[in-house]
């Protein structure tokens, strides 16, 4: 529980600081990404950082509220329940 919640408080100002500092995480740490110009069109890298630190909240959201766990069990036991055996 308290490691769900240091988890939360970690992930979702870092996927926030992603969204934010794109333009500074483009130009002066990484530079443009051939995959997602290629998949996402013109600027696609600047994209490809938003929906990243968009995803990285939601997920840290996610486990720091206990909603992972079920969804990964409910997965689970959809695949004939290998979290049980």
């Amino acid at each position: 529980m308290f490691g769900q919640i240091v988890f939360g408080l970690i992930g979702i100002p870092l996927g926030i600081l992603i969204m934010v500092k794109t333009n500074y995480i483009v130009d002066q740490i990484t530079g443009f990404l051939g995959f997602a110009e290629r998949y996402l069109g013109s600027g696609g890298t600047y994209t490809f950082f938003r929906i990243l630190g968009f995803t990285v909240t939601i997920v840290s959201l996610f486990v720091m509220f206990g909603f992972a766990g079920m969804i990964y069990s409910s997965i689970a036991e959809g695949l004939g329940g290998v979290a049980g055996k």
